[in-house]
């Protein structure tokens, strides 16, 4: 196909906004180009396949996301750190991407082992206390099965020291609103873990409220992107299988 110098820079201004912003409207003017105009829309698809993006398509928006390692965008340890100072070292960084998964694990409509998250959102201190519940099985399957920090590809005794010995619990704001989001504090950590989600606009972070608030976008990466990905079917099948022996226990004890 042939393409005007008006189709370029038209093209090139939509994929470079979607490049600064991750997220466009369906209703916006630049997004109608896309979804109405084949040879913009065959560019920005061009553009995106030679950095190692991909265009996400839904009703209400349009999303332009890396494919991972094979991507120039895709995020490593080194770049998390020079944008997410907070992540010193590599066990954090390990810590924050388990508790981005216990997360969306959690709103994940199509997960029938979450709590249903309504409009109301997760509180921060029900997220803490799912993770330590959550990390502390880990460790337990990790002492009983030689090789499940392995197979999984999970640093567990790493990222369970750091949760359960380094990081200390928050200590509540002044006049009893928020908390503390010192990096040193599980709390804060989870602030500064969720940090990727609040940028890419895909949570409403409410932390003076204890409140983190899942948004529609967010829903749509998780049925576009995610679901059907074998890493993240298989860490939120790791999830599940700890809240099924949960859910028993708790059959038993009753």
């Amino acid at each position: 196909m042939a393409y005007t110098s008006e189709d370029i820079k038209k093209a090139s201004e939509l994929f470079f906004y979607l490049l600064n912003k991750r997220i466009l409207p369906a209703s916006d003017t630049l997004a109608t180009l896309y979804y109405e105009d084949n040879a913009i829309r065959e560019i920005i698809k061009n553009m995106a396949d030679e950095g190692g993006l991909k265009v996400l398509e839904t009703r209400q928006n349009l999303h332009l996301v890396a494919r991972g390692e094979t991507s120039i965008f895709a995020t490593t340890y080194s770049h998390m750190k020079e944008k997410y100072k907070r992540l010193e070292r590599k066990k954090h960084f390990y810590l924050a991407n388990i508790i981005i998964c216990i997360y969306l694990a959690e709103i994940d409509r199509e997960n029938s082992f979450s709590f249903r998250i309504e409009d109301a959102g997760l509180s921060y201190y029900k997220l803490e206390e799912i993770i330590s519940n959550t990390l502390e099985s880990w460790k337990n399957r990790n002492e009983k099965e030689e090789t499940f920090s392995q197979d999984f590809a999970i640093a567990i005794d790493e990222i369970h020291h750091l949760w359960t010995t380094e990081l200390s619990h928050s200590k509540e704001g002044k006049g009893g609103l928020g908390f503390s989001l010192s990096p040193q504090t599980r709390l804060g950590f989870i602030n500064e873990a969720l940090k990727p989600l609040e940028q890419e606009n895909l949570i409403i972070n409410l932390s003076k409220e204890n409140r983190i608030i899942p948004k529609d976008e967010l829903y749509e990466r998780l049925e576009k992107l995610y679901h059907g990905g074998d890493r993240y079917e298989e860490i939120m099948e790791l999830i599940k299988q700890d809240r099924r022996g949960k859910e028993v226990a708790k059959i038993n004890e009753d």
